[in-house]
């Protein structure tokens, strides 16, 4: 797409009553998008990512329980809505995942 680089990746959704994953095409400008979000969550603030409505889309809202949303559009149009107790580390695993990705695209560049 133009002189954008994606990446392809995948939302997975996996509980007790439904498992289901997603694909989507990411860049880096989304990595960076994904570290403003987790900023926002550590604000205790909702986030929802990639932004610009062209993929597949994460929506968390910092409740107790985490509410984590998947929407699957503008293909299918489904959403699932996933309650989810959180530890005390999330945020720092779901940065070390992100630094992981920055350095798996990177190397793969």
């Amino acid at each position: 797409m133009g002189e954008e680089r994606y990446f392809a990746a995948e939302i997975v959704v996996e509980s007790g009553f439904v498992t289901g994953r997603v694909g989507l095409q990411v860049s880096l400008d989304d990595l960076d998008e994904w570290e403003r979000c987790l900023d926002a969550l550590q604000a205790e603030e909702g986030a929802e990512w990639p932004a610009g409505g062209r993929s597949a889309r994460v929506e968390v809202v910092p409740d107790d329980p985490m509410e984590v949303t998947v929407h699957d559009s503008p293909s299918t149009q489904i959403a699932v809505w996933v309650p989810i107790d959180v530890g005390s580390e999330w945020l720092r695993e779901n940065r070390l995942r992100l630094a992981g990705v920055r350095k798996a695209v990177t190397l793969s560049s």
